[in-house]
């Protein structure tokens, strides 16, 4: 998972296919290592007959081990922006812009403690949109398609 202000972002080119080719913009893409198994991304279309409208709301639910002070001030600085630009690696090796339009906010969020020694310790964050297209495909890896933007390696 990769995050951004979404103020960092000045332009996105795609194809006809809708598929995201280039990402203009200055920032860093900070990169956030997540356990495979704990996260997930989940779409929704919302549309209503009589308001002849649709809209897609995603939301993201993700995990972050470790209770750490400085993964805590990375964390309370994302939660307080209004407007992310977030891209995320489905199982199958593919990347998607979350936010395109309107940017992503975090909605909810706990930090948790087990009981047991092999209980949990970390950071549950949910993060959401609210879009008028649903979210598109990069065209390649991250480095490759915001080439103008200083992109993190997972150190995971």
């Amino acid at each position: 998972m990769w995050i951004t202000d979404f103020c960092n972002i000045d332009s996105i080119t795609q194809s006809t296919g809708d598929t995201i080719t280039s990402i203009s913009g200055t920032g860093t893409f900070y990169s956030f290592g997540l356990i495979r198994t704990s996260s997930s991304h989940q779409e929704t279309v919302n549309a209503s007959l009589e308001n002849g409208t649709v809209f897609y709301q995603g939301e993201t639910v993700t995990y972050f081990a470790k209770l750490e002070q400085a993964k805590r001030n990375i964390l309370k600085t994302l939660a307080q922006s209004q407007k992310l630009a977030i891209v995320v690696e489905d199982n199958n090796g593919s990347l998607f812009y979350l936010g395109q339009t309107y940017g992503c906010f975090i909605s909810a969020g706990t930090s948790v403690t087990g009981k047991n020694l092999g209980d949990a310790a970390g950071y549950n964050l949910t993060f959401q949109y609210l879009e008028p297209n649903p979210m598109n495909q990069l065209a390649g890896s991250l480095d490759s398609v915001a080439s103008s933007m200083t992109v993190e390696s997972c150190s995971c």
